[in-house]
């Protein structure tokens, strides 16, 4: 079991003549990126477009239209995701609101079908009650979608990855070896029957850039990480080499219920 704390990069100090160079570089990169984020937002204004064009065409209800459905909405969390990149360059605040949990496990189970094998079920189980966490709504559905590709990807033909949120409520000794404050949380649950993690690689799942597949980036857990700390949150992951793994995110209650819980 590895718990993943909030903050645990380290930080470099660069000398003054390398800090004044990569000040440049940095600077022609943040132009390069705005630019490369401009066109690829005009990019997902024509699939969009296409899109729901192609969904109004075909049959009401039908296969072809449900897969035009998905695509388009997976070009809308692309779309929004772009412009969270925007925000962050020019520095604006970002408004959260409460986030309805099933709604967020409703996306995820259309878009985790279309990115896992056929071979490998998807389980995704909304809660019974109303439940809400504070926090990105996109970023939230794509840290959990990472969580679920990486568990799809560990997982041979014939197996599962199952996918649960419940609240839960944190002591002070439970959210200090977390990492966090005590309170109410949401914890999201993403459990496979894969081939697991050797105590080594366990150690190293969220360091950016390490994967254990050829055609892997390494950053689909680190993501997971960063978006955790920046919602107050924690990552949780739990592994045993040819037993599977569990990746328990834990994202704060909305302040409604968490007020509610402690009535």
């Amino acid at each position: 079991m590895t718990r993943i704390p909030p903050a645990s990069r380290s930080k470099v100090t660069l000398p003054p003549a390398v800090r004044g160079l990569d000040a440049e570089r940095l600077a022609a990169l943040h132009r390069m990126s705005g630019a490369i984020v401009h066109d690829l937002n005009n990019l997902f204004g024509v699939i969009l477009g296409a899109n729901e064009r192609l969904a109004a065409e075909l049959g009401e209800g039908g296969d072809q239209q449900k897969h035009a459905l998905i695509g388009l909405e997976a070009a809308e969390r692309g779309a929004a995701l772009l412009r969270r990149l925007l925000s962050l360059a020019q520095d604006e605040a970002r408004e959260l609101d409460p986030i309805d949990c099933a709604d967020v496990l409703q996306t995820l189970r259309r878009l985790a079908r279309q990115a896992i094998a056929p071979g490998v079920r998807v389980s995704v189980w909304t809660p019974a009650a109303p439940l809400h966490c504070a926090g990105d709504r996109v970023g939230l559905e794509m840290a959990l979608l990472n969580l679920c590709l990486n568990a799809g990807q560990a997982t041979s033909d014939g197996g599962s990855v199952s996918v649960r949120a419940r609240a839960t409520r944190l002591t002070a000794g439970e959210a200090r070896g977390l990492g966090l404050a005590p309170g109410g949380y949401v914890a999201f649950s993403v459990q496979d029957t894969g081939k697991g993690m050797s105590a080594e690689t366990l150690a190293r799942a969220t360091d950016p850039l390490f994967t254990t597949r050829p055609a892997g980036t390494g950053l689909g857990l680190s993501s997971v990480l960063d978006f955790a700390t920046a919602a107050e949150g924690a990552l949780l992951l739990q592994a045993r080499e040819g037993e599977g793994a569990t990746a328990t995110l834990f994202v704060p209650l909305a302040q409604a219920e968490t007020a509610a819980q402690a009535a």
